[in-house]
């Protein structure tokens, strides 16, 4: 049976397991999806600044940053996650629910029902509205309003430091947007001080982008070298 109306989804899987990776990626495409893998969440944040990823599949026990840590912070952005992994204890599925994902697989798990989980969660996630002519509309900044709009149309307000903020990375143009320039552009005083006041303000924006047009904010934070806003 075909899925319906369903558009034509990017799923990125973090798992280190190479075999269990390329089986899973291939049997995404087989399903009607994009799919693309990774074997760490640094990789994962890297490949952010060429890829999509419309919802990510997280094996909790990656290399480097473990795989809960990279579930919480992908939910905190909004971005759909669903957990594919051996540790089936409670406590495991617990802390995993807890920290964002929507969904969560045990290891070996039957892909049909993988694949069914991640369109089901598709299904509820998908805000984004098609343009007429079938043409997307991006992520525009009002500077003279300031004003944030969605590609749904959506509209926001902005502060004074939000604007200055969300100003440095779009004029970037998709490139990542490193730590010490931001800090230096938006006059935030020491690196490791500064950076972390501009990541509070990225969290309130964020919720207030969120509320005001019922769509993420799509900038991605690269661990451990700075910001990136992938319109």
């Amino acid at each position: 049976m075909q899925q319906a109306h369903i558009p034509l989804s990017d799923i990125a899987v973090v798992e280190d397991d190479e075999d269990i990776r390329i089986n899973v990626c291939r049997f995404l495409e087989k399903s009607g999806m994009r799919s693309w893998g990774v074997e760490s969440a640094e990789d994962f944040y890297v490949r952010l600044l060429t890829e999509r990823a419309d919802l990510v599949v997280v094996d909790l026990g990656l290399p480097g940053e473990d795989g809960l840590s990279l579930v919480r912070r992908l939910a905190g952005q909004g971005v759909p996650v669903v957990v594919l992994t051996a540790r089936g204890d409670l406590e495991s599925r617990i802390a995993g629910l807890d920290a964002g994902a929507l969904q969560y697989f045990v290891k070996p798990t039957d892909m049909h029902e993988l694949v069914a989980g991640i369109r089901s969660q598709l299904r509820r996630t998908e805000v984004r509205q098609p343009a007429p002519d079938g043409i997307a509309t991006p992520w525009r900044l009002d500077a003279a309003g300031a004003q944030l709009i969605a590609p749904n149309l959506r509209a926001v307000g902005l502060t004074t430091r939000e604007l200055e903020l969300i100003s440095h990375l779009i004029a970037a143009q998709g490139a990542l947007v490193t730590k010490q320039a931001l800090v230096d552009a938006m006059g935030a005083g020491d690196l490791e001080g500064g950076f972390h006041r501009i990541e509070s303000q990225l969290t309130r924006l964020r919720r207030k982008v969120q509320e005001g047009t019922g769509m993420a904010l799509p900038v991605r934070a690269v661990f451990g070298k700075g910001l990136v806003f992938v319109p």
